[in-house]
């Protein structure tokens, strides 16, 4: 075969070698290796003919593996970098919602009486809340009322005259009684009360306390419970007389009630009569009233406080002994001894008002001198 054909035949056997793809330099070489060992031999044994063939064949191989290629490449889908991140945060939240779904489990019988209580004290809470409130209101116009009233109320001390009565009386010469007669009255003007409310019956004051107020009464002893003086609805309620009083004539026993407000408004300061502080101090141990017909001054001689009872709130008595009984009965309770001599013929006057949730606070007084207006 002549010089310038076989050099023909190895450029064209050089250039398809180059076309090979270079995926892999082990495959590309090995290939390289065979066909240039195929071409040598056919070129040296000059076949011109079978040495073309093989060139073709050659190119055809190549061809073959470079479309292969192509195809392959083409299969393989480009990778977009928003793709990945997008699929990292899905997975991330599935992973999150799946932890979710772990850590739920199921309440304990203490977690769910917890629950029920929590549900129960919302409304409680509300109504405690409301309750509060309610009282400041009601406790506010109280005040404002009761600072009008006295504003508007001529009230005068009395020094004895001869319109004065002191009630006779056995005490010993050493007891305050003796001390307690020489005390001015109170005189209250009844005008303007009236106006206000025509049910007013008496006005009273208690030594060392707050209670200093117009007395009303009703027909029962319901109604003023929850009604203030001007007869507006109040939880405060008022100072009132028992309903089975006369308040022009006192009798064996005239009962005064009051609510005891923690504000220490109507009897809510009587509790100061347990303290020694308060009956150690003799000016405290009287209590001086005044009606539209009588100026009265009343000496202390019981103080307690009792489960709630109807014993000390009875009236009236058949006789003598039985309303000695009752003196003897409610005396025996007090906290101290006042040293006073009580007897049949002497009237009594009785506070009475809540204290704690089912016991209740008295005072018992006797009548100790009176004025006719």
């Amino acid at each position: 075969m002549p010089k310038d054909e076989n050099k023909i035949k190895k450029s064209i056997y050089d250039e398809e070698i180059e076309e090979v793809p270079s995926r892999s330099t082990y495959k590309k070489n090995k290939l390289e290796s065979s066909y240039r060992t195929k071409a040598k031999d056919r070129l040296d044994i000059e076949d011109k003919e079978l040495g073309l063939n093989d060139i073709k064949q050659i190119q055809d191989i190549l061809e073959n593996e470079k479309n292969k290629q192509i195809e392959k490449t083409r299969k393989i889908p480009r990778i977009n970098i928003e793709d990945i991140k997008s699929f990292n945060t899905n997975e991330d939240n599935n992973k999150k919602k799946k932890k979710k779904k772990k850590v739920k489990t199921k309440k304990t019988p203490r977690q769910i009486i917890s629950i029920i209580l929590l549900v129960l004290a919302v409304p409680l809470l509300g109504l405690s809340i409301y309750e509060m409130i309610n009282y400041h209101f009601e406790s506010t116009k109280t005040k404002e009322l009761t600072q009008t009233v006295i504003e508007q109320t001529p009230i005068t001390e009395r020094e004895d005259n001869e319109n004065v009565e002191v009630i006779p009386s056995n005490e010993h010469p050493d007891t305050p009684y003796w001390n307690f007669i020489k005390m001015n009255l109170i005189d209250v003007d009844f005008s303007e009360l009236k106006k206000t409310n025509p049910s007013t019956v008496g006005w009273i004051t208690v030594g060392g306390t707050n209670v200093n107020y117009p007395i009303v009464q009703a027909e029962d002893n319901d109604y003023y419970l929850t009604r203030s003086f001007d007869n507006s609805k109040n939880s405060a309620g008022w100072i009132f007389m028992d309903y089975r009083n006369d308040s022009e004539s006192y009798g064996y026993n005239t009962i005064i009630y009051g609510h005891n407000r923690a504000d220490r408004t109507m009897f809510g300061s009587l509790k100061n009569v347990l303290s020694k502080s308060w009956y150690n101090t003799l000016d405290n141990r009287v209590i001086k009233m005044s009606s539209e017909k009588y100026n009265t001054l009343w000496q202390i001689y019981s103080i307690y406080t009792i489960a709630t009872t109807n014993d000390y709130i009875q009236t009236n008595f058949s006789t003598p002994e039985e309303y000695q009984a009752f003196i003897d009965l409610v005396k025996g309770r007090s906290r101290a001894d006042f040293n006073t001599a009580v007897s049949t013929d002497d009237k009594t006057l009785t506070l009475s008002t809540c204290y704690g949730d089912s016991d209740k606070l008295v005072v018992h007084a006797k009548l100790i001198k009176i004025e006719a207006k």
